[in-house]
């Protein structure tokens, strides 16, 4: 269903006089252009997006957990490997179906206590505190490098 905003902008304009009294305006512009079986029909197709983001959703979900089971799945076949490896005391496993090779292990850094790691060996992070710059703004102050930006409007829909 196609909705023309030129029209509707028009009859809006012929009913400037009705605009403070909504459902006198929304009745007669619904018998001039049967606006309210449009507006209907969108919103039945915003219900039906929503429950297919919501299965969506779901199945996002459900196939995260049958990844996570076939990576532990992975990992404890690896373990059997290395078992095997370490067993018989050596480092390759010559299959027709690959090389199963014994790696070390390669070092890496655990900190478990960042406040005891001295202030020369640790990054310091600069971001805008956009909360506290958004607060200056709004109170009229002038702060060089930032503006405020005004999103573009937005539909809210509330079901009944």
């Amino acid at each position: 269903m196609r909705i023309d905003s030129g029209i509707l902008t028009l009859i809006s304009e012929e009913l400037a006089e009705y605009a403070d009294d909504m459902e006198t305006f929304w009745d007669t512009l619904d018998g001039e252009t049967d606006i309210m079986d449009a507006v209907g029909h969108v919103i039945r197709q915003i219900v039906e997006a929503d429950a297919a983001i919501t299965a969506t959703d779901e199945i996002v979900k459900r196939y995260a957990d049958r990844k996570s089971a076939h990576q532990g799945r992975k990992q404890a076949l690896q373990r059997t490997l290395k078992m095997v490896m370490q067993a018989t005391g050596q480092k390759k496993i010559p299959h027709p179906l690959g090389t199963v090779s014994l790696r070390e292990g390669v070092n890496s850094v655990n900190i478990p206590d960042p406040d005891m790691i001295p202030s020369q060996l640790c990054k310091i992070v600069r971001s805008p505190d956009k909360a506290a710059i958004k607060k200056l703004l709004l109170a009229g102050e002038e702060i060089e490098g930032a503006e405020l930006v005004k999103g573009p409007d937005s539909v809210s829909l509330r079901m009944k």
